[in-house]
């Protein structure tokens, strides 16, 4: 029978505290922030039910709110996102490992088209100060995720 070297305890103490930060800091890493073109905050996130409602509590300090998902309601993260403002500049051209965004646009109206496995979906929207949530649903064969999407 092999035996374990010993560890005093203080060590194990300082090891244990060092993994549950690691742990942490790894979940707290899949929220990712950027800058839109037009110097304005984004955040992306929203995988597991922990970021989903991080996400869901910050959603009131940006204008746009988008969530991708199958039409089962499944989120759907490996996404390509592109907005264009009313002069057709891009003001944000990304792609989403997530399927949570939220975005910090100035009022007016864009463009905003979602890729996913070859399709693309365009929607309108204009912003007016206020929160707009945009859900955009993709096909996806033999889906039968059980995840629905919450509003």
């Amino acid at each position: 029978m092999r035996t374990l070297p010993h560890v005093p305890l203080p060590h194990v103490h300082a090891l244990l505290g060092a993994a549950l930060l690691t742990i942490s800091i790894c979940a707290a890493a899949a929220i990712t922030e950027g800058r839109t073109a037009n110097d304005r905050g984004y955040v992306s996130g929203g995988i597991g039910l922990e970021e989903s409602e991080r996400m869901k509590q910050m959603a009131d300090k940006f204008s746009l709110q988008l969530i991708v998902s199958s039409r089962s309601g499944a989120y759907l993260a490996d996404t390509h996102l592109t907005i264009l403002n009313a002069s057709s500049q891009k003001i944000l051209d990304i792609q989403l490992n997530a399927p949570w965004l939220l975005v910090d646009l100035a009022p007016g109206t864009y463009k905003v088209f979602i890729a996913h496995a070859g399709s693309t979906q365009e929607r309108n929207v204009t912003l007016t100060g206020k929160l707009v949530q945009l859900v955009v649903q993709f096909a996806i064969a033999e889906d039968s995720a059980k995840n629905p999407v919450q509003k």
